[in-house]
């Protein structure tokens, strides 16, 4: 039983972990005064770049993946980008109601890229034991 809480509570952190440094990135578009673009492609292959970049710096800083198991391991590749983009697109539909400039949906494809990104370069380099 103890061993099970332990894996839980590595997967949560992981996943907190992406998320977290995800919605950082969305503060930034709090205050927009011009509207955003219909088109994101470009945008999302930036943030899916940056996302590998700031993975890549935090495995300097911490080499080892906190997920011991590795089906969690997989499931955590899905979960954050999921739960990333889907935090991202209620925060930007609660800003929305006052600033008519942003589009959640946007807010959705850039965070989801980018955590994407985040943790494809974890899930790949990060060493497991």
């Amino acid at each position: 039983m103890e061993e099970l809480l332990i894996v839980a509570v590595q997967f949560l952190f992981e996943l907190a972990f992406n998320v977290l440094v995800d919605l950082t990135f969305e503060w930034p578009f709090r205050n927009r005064n011009r509207p955003e673009p219909d088109a994101i492609l470009v945008w999302c292959v930036v943030w899916f770049g940056l996302g590998c970049l700031i993975a890549g710096a935090s495995l300097i800083v911490l080499s080892h993946s906190v997920i011991s198991v590795p089906a969690l391991r997989i499931v955590n590749l899905v979960a954050s980008p999921v739960t990333a983009a889907l935090l991202s697109k209620a925060i930007a539909r609660r800003r929305a109601r006052t600033n008519g400039f942003i589009v959640p949906r946007n807010h959705f494809w850039m965070a989801f890229w980018f955590t994407l990104g985040l943790a494809l370069v974890r899930f790949a380099y990060a060493k497991h034991t």
